[in-house]
């Protein structure tokens, strides 16, 4: 844990930071990020696994991720004063899998690990459908033999937990039997913190569904999950953006090939949003300047990288007429802040 004056620095840092005229210099920022590099270090202190596999059945025969571009002149855009509203989540069905880890939340990761102890494991029972779903992950052979186990299931979403590359890597991994959403980290980096997966399928009545699955590991490997699923109507995010011409961006990056729900605001660079939304046909984090033109200046890049890489998306933004370029900092998996940096030497921060 971090000393009381290191703690209060990194607050004091973050506080300046995260404003939307916040104004850092290059050795305060400097200095956040390692503050904050020595708080993720000290949570990773453990060297988890995957505890009693499921016996397979038989089966049937860049440091950082940057982008450099030069931002396009747009037409401007009429905006809206009227706050949009977007309609709420039809359904929201959350369980527990496991007390503990309830415990965890309530009452913070140190005391949930005094807690995992508890945990009772029980089989999940799996259909015979969900079994050949299982049975064709195992056949992928994408993952180490033997510890691919079902941890879960939840409207229809079935949760495995799995290791690969002789367990370097822990997975969680959703699938309906259409489709498959594996979320795959370092396994040390996931000791403290646990993982996070989701998957968008569809519902009943034309709606779609989203399954998403948390699942936090006592120290001999035994994993605790919580599901949870949101139906939503069609064309509903259950996301609500400042104003209307946020609103028409967000439905112009959905159109793109963005997924709805993962479109949201990182920061803003005077009145120009920044985004940070995910791509559905290929598994791409991306950061976005403005998201009104045709192409929008943006870097993309793999979660896993991001993660494995311990870096952040880097997007530079050059100005056509005075040819000054401007750096935007986001990281998907820290503190979520946007950093913006000026050729000029200034230093800033965007808030939501």
């Amino acid at each position: 844990m971090q000393d009381a004056e290191e703690l209060a620095e990194m607050r004091a840092l973050q506080a300046r930071a995260y404003g939307r005229d916040g104004d850092l210099s290059h050795a305060e920022a400097a200095r956040l990020r390692a503050l904050q590099a020595r708080a993720v270090e000290r949570r990773e202190d453990r060297v988890i696994g995957i505890a009693e596999p499921v016996a397979p059945e038989p089966a049937a025969a860049p440091e950082r991720a940057t982008a450099m571009t030069a931002q396009t002149a747009q037409d401007p855009v009429d905006e809206a004063p009227a706050a949009a509203s977007a309609p709420a989540p039809r359904r929201v069905h959350v369980r527990w899998i496991a007390l503990a880890a309830v415990a965890v939340l309530l009452c913070g990761v140190g005391l949930g690990w005094l807690l995992f102890g508890q945990i009772r494991s029980e089989a999940i029972t799996l259909t015979s459908e969900q079994r050949e779903w299982q049975n064709a992950l195992l056949a992928e052979a994408e993952y180490d033999p033997s510890s691919v186990r079902a941890l879960a299931v939840e409207e229809g979403v079935v949760v495995w937990a799995a290791t690969k590359d002789g367990g370097r890597r822990t997975c969680l991994i959703l699938g309906d039997g259409e489709s498959t959403v594996p979320n795959c980290q370092l396994t040390e980096a996931v000791a403290g913190s646990g993982m996070v997966g989701s998957i968008i399928v569809d519902a009943d009545g034309g709606s779609q569904r989203e399954v998403t699955a948390q699942v936090l590991f006592a120290a001999s490997g035994e994993p605790a999950v919580a599901v949870s699923s949101y139906d939503y109507s069609s064309g509903a995010t259950g996301i609500i953006y400042a104003n209307e011409n946020e609103t028409r961006i967000a439905e112009k990056l959905a159109d793109e090939g963005f997924d709805p729900h993962s479109i949201w605001v990182a920061g803003y660079d005077g009145d120009v949003p920044i985004w940070t939304a995910m791509q559905v046909d290929s598994p791409g984090t991306c950061l976005i300047y403005d998201g009104s033109m045709s192409p929008s200046p943006m870097v993309c890049a793999d979660p896993q990288t991001i993660v494995e890489q311990g870096a952040g998306l880097v997007l530079n933004v050059v100005d056509p007429q005075t040819g000054a370029a401007t750096t935007y900092e986001f990281s998907p998996t820290g503190p979520s802040y946007l950093v913006i940096t000026r050729e000029r030497g200034e230093l800033g921060a965007g808030g939501d």
